[in-house]
């Protein structure tokens, strides 16, 4: 086994290794608005909840040489911005707005994307994903020297949940992720679905005392995919 001292590697080396290994991770298709109203959208994976009470979840946009990526910018300067999920049929076009255009460029007009309006926040959300956050900024952490290529930690309250009536059940609010059909990134260039599953819940105290694994079994929606 090799054993790297991250402080040792050069940062495209470190990003293949650390990206690889941290996988598959989800993917925030953020929406942001910028101080002279100029809209922004961009996908990271970066992204993860950390917290239901309350909502929580944390994005790690970037910069480059200490200058803030569009998103990050717009963030520190409005508090806000909203999260569209990724789906299989829409990974194409949420990679297309990953393009470094100039902050004049509109991905909205780019990709010819729908807006949807928010309830709370003033960035819009993708009218095409299926389900989207609205968020506002409880803190942001700053994870680098500012004269060095780094990621800031976005932390945010989740306002507003939107849901299609499609992938959720309408009493239980458990998602059909076969309906919802999200996509992740792995290392590199390769990006991954869902589509393989099983179910493995928690054991009891009981099982736990006596070492007893759980066996998985498999999922019903994979089962029924085949």
């Amino acid at each position: 086994m090799r054993t790297f001292d991250p402080m040792e590697l050069d940062r495209a080396r470190l990003t293949s290794l650390a990206n690889g290994l941290v996988a598959p991770r989800p993917i925030a298709w953020v929406s942001t608005i910028a101080a002279d109203g100029a809209h922004n959208l961009a996908p990271f994976s970066y992204f993860n909840a950390f917290s239901t009470a309350p909502f929580t979840i944390g994005v790690g946009p970037g910069s480059r040489e200490g200058v803030n990526k569009d998103s990050l910018r717009n963030i520190k300067v409005s508090g806000e911005f909203t999260v569209s999920v990724v789906t299989e049929q829409l990974a194409t076009i949420a990679n297309l707005s990953s393009t470094e255009f100039d902050p004049a460029v509109d991905e909205w007009e780019t990709t010819g994307l729908t807006r949807r309006r928010s309830e709370t926040v003033t960035p819009p959300s993708v009218a095409e994903s299926p389900a989207a956050l609205e968020c506002r900024v409880f803190t942001i952490v700053d994870l680098g020297p500012s004269d060095q290529p780094t990621n800031s930690l976005v932390i945010a309250r989740v306002v507003r949940i939107h849901v299609s009536e499609d992938v959720v059940d309408p009493e239980t609010l458990l998602v059909d992720p076969e309906a919802l059909g999200l996509v992740g990134r792995m290392g590199g260039d390769l990006w991954c679905t869902t589509r393989s599953r099983f179910t493995l819940r928690r054991p009891t105290l009981e099982e736990g005392h006596a070492r007893t694994p759980v066996a998985p079994e498999p999922d019903p929606f994979t089962e029924s995919a085949a």
